[in-house]
């Protein structure tokens, strides 16, 4: 073909290679439409696939809530420190819950659209940014629901409620992150979606979510000092300040803010650096 001997190996490109970083952000920004048509067609899906449809959506957080309140409320008795423990628990495992399932369905997003990627040339960090939005927006009926429960349950509504959507806006920030660590991970080790649960499930009995931090090391600083690097329960410690204020045993710590948004962050910018760093071979493995 003329011109072909020319042409240099230099200016040869693999099909899937990563464009700059400010183009690669701006394709990511141009497929936005994508990412809510994606995530909102996954959530449709979801109810058909089940029996229930929308209401198992609503039954599953209320099912989880209450097995918990039997076993830990109840059976095991630690409410120590908490006003309302069934309060305490919904928001904090709410909370909880949506990190988890964001990070989960992050991790499956590259291993799961294998053919896609091999067929189509496009940012890849757009599949683990639609599985976060997808739990995002299905977080937004749970905790409409929390806040239900919060009324039935006497709570007064308050001037910190409304800042409530800023703690979500920072924790999908540090979904994002965790989303695109996760789905990295397992194009090296398939097994990670495996062991995610087990993680999780270590993090749900070390970050406050089914008992009060305060209330179990208020005198061992170096605990304290833990739980407060620890970005889970960063999170739910905010939430559940801007819910019950200062009925929570005392006002909210300063450094557990900052600890909480330099975590967000640092897990978005770092998490999708590190995602970046391997584009080309999501195509390949």
């Amino acid at each position: 073909m003329p011109g072909t001997a020319q042409l240099g190996q230099s200016e040869l490109r693999d099909a899937h290679e990563s464009a700059r970083l400010i183009p690669y952000l701006r394709e990511v920004w141009a497929r936005r439409g994508y990412i809510w048509y994606v995530s909102l067609n996954e959530l449709r899906t979801r109810q058909i696939t089940n029996v229930l449809g929308n209401l198992w959506h609503l039954l599953n957080p209320l099912l989880t809530i209450g097995v918990y309140y039997i076993i830990f409320g109840l059976l095991l008795k630690v409410t120590r420190g908490t006003e309302n423990f069934l309060l305490f628990l919904t928001v904090g495992l709410f909370v909880f819950q949506f990190t988890q399932k964001a990070t989960i369905d992050g991790a499956r997003s590259i291993v799961s659209n294998t053919s896609l990627l091999k067929g189509v040339k496009f940012p890849r960090a757009i599949l683990p940014i639609t599985a976060t939005v997808t739990e995002f927006v299905a977080s937004l009926t749970t905790y409409l629901m929390m806040f239900v429960i919060l009324l039935i349950g006497g709570e007064s509504p308050r001037w910190t409620w409304l800042l409530f959507p800023l703690v979500i806006i920072l924790q999908t920030v540090f979904n994002l992150g965790t989303s695109m660590v996760a789905a990295r991970m397992t194009t090296h080790f398939r097994d990670t979606t495996q062991i995610l649960p087990f993680v999780f499930r270590l993090l749900l009995y070390g970050s406050g979510v089914i008992y009060s931090v305060d209330a179990y090391v208020e005198d061992n600083p170096g605990a304290e000092l833990l739980f407060t690097l620890n970005p889970m329960y960063c999170l739910i410690t905010m939430a559940r300040w801007t819910i019950f204020g200062s009925n929570v045993d005392a006002p909210i710590d300063p450094a557990v803010i900052v600890s909480g948004i330099v975590w967000s962050v640092g897990s978005a910018v770092l998490g999708f650096l590190w995602f970046r760093a391997a584009e080309e071979r999501y195509a390949r493995d």
